[in-house]
C-alpha cells in the first residue's frame, strides 16, 4: 500500500512510519508530498490537510490514531505513544516533558533530518531508531512483569 505524508517527517511521523511498517502495513511504501499536493488516488494519508489520518493538536498525535485505528494492542507500542506524545504535547515547553527516555529519543528523531539527504533516507534510520527502541523498552516491560509474578 501506498502511504502519503509531508516531506520532512519529524517525531510523530517518523513513529508512525515505524508503527505503519513493523505492525499494520509491512510493505508500505511511503511517499513524502507538500501540504498543497493532491493525495495520489488509491493512496492513505497521513499528518496531510484533508487526510483521514491526522493528529488533534493538543490531543492525540499522529501516532494515537493509527494505534486506535488499526487496534494496535502492543505494550510496548503502548509506551512508545506515551513518549511520543510526550513529547508532541511538550516540544515548546521540555520542562514539562514527564517521561525519562522522551527528550533523547524524540531528539535523535528529530535530528534524523539534519543528518538525512531524502525524506527516505528520514524514515530509513528513524526505522532503526525505533527498532533499537522497541528492543529496548520489550526488554525493559519483560523485566518489570517477572518482577510483579
Amino acid at each position: 500500500m501506498l502511504w502519503v505524508t509531508r516531506c520532512r517527517p519529524h517525531v510523530d511521523r517518523c513513529a508512525s512510519a515505524w508503527l505503519i511498517k513493523r505492525f499494520i502495513d509491512k510493505d508500505a511504501i511511503f511517499e513524502f508530498v507538500s501540504r498543497e499536493s493532491l493525495i495520489p488516488e488509491g493512496a492513505i494519508a497521513f499528518t496531510l490537510p484533508n487526510a483521514e489520518l491526522n493528529p488533534i493538536e493538543g490531543v492525540r498525535t499522529t501516532f494515537d490514531v493509527l494505534v486506535e485505528k488499526y487496534r494496535v494492542k502492543d505494550p510496548v507500542v503502548m509506551r512508545i505513544k506515551d513518549l511520543v506524545r510526550d513529547y508532541e504535547f511538550n516540544e515548546e515547553s521540555p520542562d514539562k516533558i514527564s517521561l525519562g527516555e522522551t527528550l533523547g529519543v524524540c531528539r535523535i528523531l528529530k535530528g534524523l533530518e539534519k543528518t538525512s539527504q531524502t525524506d527516505a533516507e528520514i524514515i530509513s534510520k528513524a526505522l532503526m531508531v525505533m527498532d533499537a527502541l522497541y528492543a529496548t523498552l520489550r526488554e525493559l516491560i519483560d523485566s518489570e512483569t517477572r518482577e510483579v509474578c
